[in-house]
Parts: structure tokens; C-alpha cells; sequence
């Protein structure tokens, strides 16, 4: 039986697996990070956007601003909430929630039983995995031919189910299996939406009136903002886990003396220490990354630290700043994002967004979306992708997407769905 909240705003503590369990239709707000666990239902008031198209010019002034209009209405703790999408394939979905609960970070798993759903009556991958590997050949065309460095190619792959997604059962499996990244599901159903691809014509529903999630378990940390300390974790060179400790401590060691996935991280790392240092004092960015893990995946990571100069700076001002990063979009940004444009045939939407909470002080923290899936109805759409370099293998990027595709599907007990990697 799931756990009854009141439903007035308020800022309630309660235990993180109660809170993770508790996840439902209803739910407008929910994430889990190393920090700790945010629950909220109903929306209290959300941020204007009537701009046909994103404008983030003077976004993090109108949520400070709107922050402090809801603080002196209501004489309470206020949070903004929500996702700020990838382009303008769909709108900024910020908001104050209704009810809002915190907990300390998930420590035990989540209570939940198996997810219990019907294999899928559809199931169609776009692009196909021929067409993606055709994708990743375009793509390294033009870095042999151009100034371009990098660039991020996706996929998708959508399901539709028989029965209604239980969001209660697959967040706490998102958790379970990610416990150290950051576990979110968003509610969506009012904000603009502008991809008919996710409309009626696929869920044999009508929009307004079936639920509309973003879910999903990042890896990757944009930015935390806590008084004049703020950290970024940029992740690129990525490969598969296997389940054997042995390989995969051989994994770990090739991925660290890479030439491919060490030039990859490097363009990610040297762009986002390049955005935070007109901000900041201080700026700390190791030399030589790390390794990070996650159920499915290990990732060069690379933590990197410093301190505002300017107080006035809040969260979402460096996100955005920071937004998109060359992990999911590429080098040079705009020369990246034409390649993307020209070589992907879908909308990403609020993949390789970002996801996160900010509050009246300027504090906050922000993740890249991604591992993640935008569920209408029994509508689901999976996203993942690869950053594609001199020197990249179309095969090995193909395996790649499969690998991160997993986190979802091992979620929804549906890993044996895709195509082998090669």
C-alpha cells in the first residue's frame, strides 16, 4: 500500500526508502542523489514560460526572482524544481511543489517487488543499429574534415506496453541499482509539449489526461552549489561492464591508458574547467581522472572544485553555463550541435538536459538527464548515447548505447531486448 502524504506545501523529513517507495501517478517530483532525497506531490506554482522557443538568457534572475515572490506568499522553505530540456524540441518544466519531502540519502534498498510488466507489444528502434553505425560514420567524416572535435550521436528505442508503468516499483529499482548517481522522475503533463511523436498517435490516449514521466538514473553531477563551494563530475570514455571482477578490473586499467577515451575525457574536462573559471577562485581539476561506476557501465570521471568569487552566482547560472557540456553534446558546442541536428533523425527532448532543484539562497544541484526514458502512458521512450572521436569504431559505439540503454531496461526486467553487443 503506498504511503498517504498531506497534501498542503509543507517541507516534511521522512526516511529515503519511504520516500522512493512512495513514488507513484501522482508524484510531481522525485530525486535521489549522494546528498539526499527529494519527494514532492502536487505543484504549488510554475516558473512562466509562454516563449515559443528556449530562452535561458535571463532564466536563473526570473527563478530568483520567482523563488522569493513564492517565499513571501507562503512564509516557508520554497524549492524549485524540474527539468530544463536539451533544445526546443520541448519546453523548460520548473516549478514549486505542493508538498515537499526530504530525506537523508538512500543508504538500504528501496522495498519493491518485481516490476511485474508484459513484454512489449512494440518495440522500434530509432535509428535502427545499421543506421546508427551509418551515423557514427557521417560523424567522423566530418571531425576528419573540419574543425569538429567531438560529437555526441544518440538513440532511441520505444516500447509500448499492454498494461500502465508502475513509476513506484521501477524508481525503487533505479535505486537499488544506482544508488551513488542521481535517480529522478518528473512530472511533465503540464508542461508544453511540442514532439506529437509522444502524443496520442502512440499511446492511443489523449495527452492531458495519462500520466507523462521523465524517469531515469544519471551517473553524472552538472554542478552543486553550496554557499560559495561548487563542484562539477564530467564523465566521458565510457565502456561495459561485464560481471566478471577479473575483466573487469582489465577494463578499468585499458580504459585508464586509452588514447581514445583519455582525448575524449580530456575535451570534456578542459571545456567545463573553461566555463567554471570566469566564476571561480580556486579551481581545483585533477590532472588524471578517475574511474566511476555504475550497475551497468564504468566512466572516466574527473572531480573537479572551486569557490565563487561572486555570492550573487546562483546554481542554475553555472548550470547553465555549463549546459550542454562536450559529454553530451561535443567540441566545438555549435559546430556539435549542427552535427546533431543534421545526423539524428528524432528529438531528444529533455535527454542530455539537465535535472535538479534550486532554492532561494542560490543553492542547488543539477545532473545531466540521461540514462533516462520519457513515459506516456504505456508510451516509453529510451535514450542513450556516445561521444563519437578521431579514431572511434561505429561497433564499438553501437555497444556503447546498448550498454547504457541497460540501465533502464535492467530496471524494467527487460535487458535481454536489445541486440547483442558487438
Amino acid at each position: 500500500m503506498k504511503t498517504q502524504f498531506t497534501p498542503m506545501y509543507s517541507e516534511r523529513w521522512a526516511s529515503a526508502s519511504e520516500l522512493a517507495t512512495a513514488c507513484n501517478d501522482d508524484t510531481s517530483f522525485f530525486l535521489a542523489t549522494p546528498t539526499q532525497t527529494l519527494f514532492a506531490e502536487g505543484i504549488r506554482a510554475r516558473l512562466p514560460n509562454s516563449s515559443s522557443a528556449i530562452d535561458t538568457s535571463d532564466l536563473p534572475q526570473r527563478a530568483r526572482e520567482f523563488l522569493q515572490q513564492q517565499m513571501q506568499n507562503y512564509w516557508c522553505p520554497t524549492l524549485l524544481v524540474g527539468a530544463i530540456p536539451f533544445d526546443d524540441s520541448a519546453a523548460i518544466n520548473l516549478f514549486v511543489p505542493g508538498c515537499l519531502h526530504r530525506a537523508q540519502p538512500l543508504t538500504s534498498p528501496a522495498a519493491v517487488s518485481g516490476l511485474g510488466l508484459s513484454c512489449p507489444s512494440r518495440s522500434v528502434a530509432i535509428p535502427d543499429p545499421a543506421t546508427y553505425q551509418d551515423n557514427v560514420v557521417q560523424a567522423l567524416a566530418q571531425i576528419d574534415q573540419s574543425e569538429l572535435l567531438k560529437v555526441v550521436l544518440s538513440r532511441s528505442l520505444e516500447l509500448s506496453f499492454p498494461d500502465a508503468i508502475d513509476f513506484g516499483q521501477l524508481i525503487g529499482n533505479l535505486t537499488n541499482s544506482n544508488r551513488h548517481g542521481y535517480t529522478y522522475l518528473i512530472d511533465l503533463a503540464e508542461a508544453l509539449d511540442r514532439d506529437a511523436s509522444l502524443t496520442s498517435a502512440v499511446t492511443g490516449t489523449s495527452p492531458g489526461h495519462t500520466p507523462h514521466k521523465l524517469i531515469g538514473a544519471s551517473p553524472e553531477l552538472l554542478i552543486r552549489r553550496r554557499g560559495l563551494q561548487v563542484e562539477a563530475n564530467p564523465l566521458a570514455g565510457s565502456v561495459a561492464l561485464t560481471g566478471d571482477p577479473e575483466r573487469d578490473c582489465q577494463q578499468a586499467y585499458a580504459l585508464l591508458n586509452s588514447k581514445k577515451d583519455r582525448h575524449e575525457h580530456a575535451v570534456v574536462v578542459e571545456a567545463v574547467a573553461d566555463a567554471l573559471h570566469p566564476f571561480c577562485d580556486d579551481l581545483d581539476v585533477p590532472p588524471i581522472p578517475s574511474i566511476i561506476e555504475t550497475d551497468t557501465m564504468m566512466h572516466l570521471s574527473t572531480q573537479i572544485r572551486g569557490n565563487l568569487r561572486n555570492p550573487e552566482i546562483c546554481a542554475l547560472s553555472v548550470a547553465l553555463a555549463l549546459h550542454p557540456t562536450p559529454a553530451v553534446c561535443g567540441a566545438p558546442p555549435n559546430r556539435a550541435y549542427d552535427a546533431i541536428q543534421a545526423i539524428e533523425s528524432f528529438s531528444r527532448r529533455y535527454f542530455t538536459g539537465m535535472v535538479g532543484w534550486m532554492d532561494d539562497r542560490g543553492d542547488g544541484e543539477w545532473a545531466v538527464t540521461i540514462r533516462c526514458g520519457e513515459a506516456r502512458g504505456r508510451c516509453l521512450r529510451l535514450y542513450a548515447g556516445a561521444g563519437v572521436v578521431a579514431g572511434s569504431s561505429p561497433e564499438k559505439e553501437l555497444a556503447e548505447t546498448s550498454a547504457k540503454l541497460r540501465t533502464m531496461l535492467k530496471a524494467l526486467g527487460l535487458t535481454d531486448l536489445l541486440e547483442v553487443a558487438a
